[in-house]
């Protein structure tokens, strides 16, 4: 029978959690044999109802049955002692008549059928029961039944001779006498017959109230039983199918730390073990996924470190460019301030110089901070095109020291994306730096593109294309795999951390070469539904 399922949580490293769920543990029965033997307990309940309703209606059929026969008995009787009558009105007539061949015609018909009558009468006597039967009956019968042919062979003889007195005579004497026994055996008939027929009213009577109280009680047991065997059978299946539901549900919601408690050796208890094994591989599976995303994290951190580290120089001189017009202006301040007659309008121009050259270093050292944060990011909703404009800004002294230009062709109005910033920016620098690592040897004039529009389903599609050398038919699919490299220096590790992470925010990143020099990298970020149009 169904194993005992009860939804509980298995995890080793945190406290089990087990549902309020406690049942009766089944016989060890697998599916197909609980039901079959529920289906033949069923149908041996049917079987004996059937066998109770026609032992019932036997007892009726055998109570009118019994009257049958008694009227059976009665009329047979009857018709024995109209023979006689008959037998004595009809050759009375011919005897007067003194007609010899219509009478032996006659008398010998007469006689077969009185005969016949007379079989059957003894045929219906043999049917009652001795208890109930009166001797006096068959005696009667008999002697009536071997009286009238003899007295049809003499009065044939008497016929023959003419003797028609004699014939009348016998008619008159010996044939009305057994009219008179005829008669006789019908009344002891009809007395028996009448008493048999009330015993048989009376028996029919109780056997149909038995028939009436018997019926219905015995549909209702076999209806509750069959019930209750309906009832066990599909709550020992529909249990343990809705626990393993439940399991499932949970399992769907990423609750993998759910399984399900079975015992037995039925399919149930296969499924609920399959069930766990899932579960626990899952859970495995998650664990792996969570070591994994923090690897890739710290991987992605100690790429953007050792990028950031590679552009020091850079950066310095980005930095340095608003602190040195913040110098130059808090000093014409100073100029202006120390004349004769201080020029306040011109010191206060000057001094706003300061304080806006000295929020551009602000945002250059905070955008640098944030690429150097470790940690989970937030998602946010990120405008693309500003995260372009910060990149440039950090990357325009590097782009500057191989001549090379950057020039954006950007669309207005783009969706926003749900996107961790520092992440997008780290692709965006990757991209970026490997363009102008494919041209800073070139001799002739290099230029990086950066585009950002609307793609074919509604998402967002970003490019960045260079002039570069551009890459080999072979290395298209070999630049996302760890540790593959076209530079002398490089790690291998750029584009595959770029792709992890486009993806990991359901977009899709590739490579291709460019109709004239260079390549182009593409990459799509699903943009935010309802966005600006």
């Amino acid at each position: 029978m169904a194993p005992d399922n009860v939804l509980s949580a298995a995890n080793a490293e945190s406290p089990a959690r087990t549902t309020p769920y406690n049942y009766h543990r089944y016989a060890r029965l697998t599916i197909g044999a609980r039901l079959a033997v529920c289906f033949a307990a069923i149908a041996l309940l049917m079987i004996g109802g059937d066998a109770i309703a026609v032992w019932q209606f036997g007892r009726v059929e055998a109570s009118a049955q019994r009257f049958y026969e008694t009227d059976q008995r009665s009329l047979a009787v009857m018709r024995v002692h109209l023979d006689v009558v008959t037998f004595r009105e009809t050759l009375s007539g011919l005897a007067r008549a003194q007609d010899g061949r219509e009478f032996a015609s006659q008398a010998a018909s007469l006689r077969d059928d009185f005969l016949k009558d007379a079989a059957r009468f003894q045929a219906s006597l043999s049917l009652a029961r001795d208890a109930d039967q009166d001797p006096t009956i068959l005696t009667r019968l008999q002697t009536v039944r071997a009286a009238l042919p003899s007295q049809v062979d003499l009065m044939l003889e008497l016929v023959k001779t003419g003797d028609w007195e004699a014939v009348q005579l016998r008619l008159g004497n010996q044939v009305e006498s057994l009219v008179g026994s005829s008669s006789s055996l019908v009344e002891n008939v009809d007395r028996e017959v009448a008493e048999e027929r009330v015993a048989a009213l009376e028996s029919a009577d109780r056997a149909r109230r038995e028939l009436s109280l018997v019926l219905p009680v015995t549909a209702v047991l076999i209806l509750l039983m069959a019930t209750a065997l309906g009832w066990y059978a599909t709550r020992a299946i529909s249990r343990p199918l809705a626990h393993l539901g439940a399991g499932a549900q949970a399992l769907a919601r990423g609750d993998f730390e759910c399984e399900v408690e079975v015992s037995g050796s039925d399919e149930l208890a296969e499924l609920g073990g399959a069930f766990n094994y899932a579960a626990r591989q899952l859970r495995e599976r998650k664990r792996a996924e969570e070591a994994l995303r923090q690897a890739q994290a710290d991987l992605a951190y100690i790429n953007r470190a050792t990028t950031m580290g590679e552009l020091t120089a850079s950066l310095a001189h980005e930095i340095r460019q608003p602190i040195t017009a913040a110098l130059t202006n808090a000093r014409t301040c100073v100029r202006w301030l120390s004349r004769d007659q201080p020029d306040s309008e011109e010191a206060r121009v000057a001094a706003s110089r300061i304080v806006e050259d000295l929020r551009r270093a602000e945002g250059i050292i905070s955008r640098i901070r944030l690429l150097f944060k470790r940690g989970n990011g937030q998602r946010e909703w990120i405008d693309v095109n500003e995260v372009i404009r910060e990149m440039i800004v950090l990357l325009r002294n590097e782009a500057n020291q191989y001549s090379i230009s950057i020039r954006t062709q950007t669309a207005e109005n783009l969706p926003r994306v749900m996107a961790d910033r520092v992440q997008l920016q780290q692709v965006f620098m990757n991209l970026m730096l490997n363009g102008i690592e494919a041209m800073k040897s070139m001799s002739t004039p290099a230029e990086l593109t950066i585009r950002s529009q609307r793609g074919d389903n509604g998402d967002l599609l970003v490019s960045i294309s260079d002039t570069g050398v551009g890459l080999l038919p072979e290395q298209a699919d070999q630049l996302f795999e760890a540790f593959f490299t076209t530079k002398p220096d490089g790690t291998g590790m750029g584009l595959p951390i770029s792709r992890s992470i486009i993806e990991s925010h359901g977009g899709r990143l590739w490579a291709g070469t460019n109709a004239g020099r260079g390549a182009t990298f593409h990459f799509t970020l699903p943009g935010e539904a309802g966005g600006p149009e």
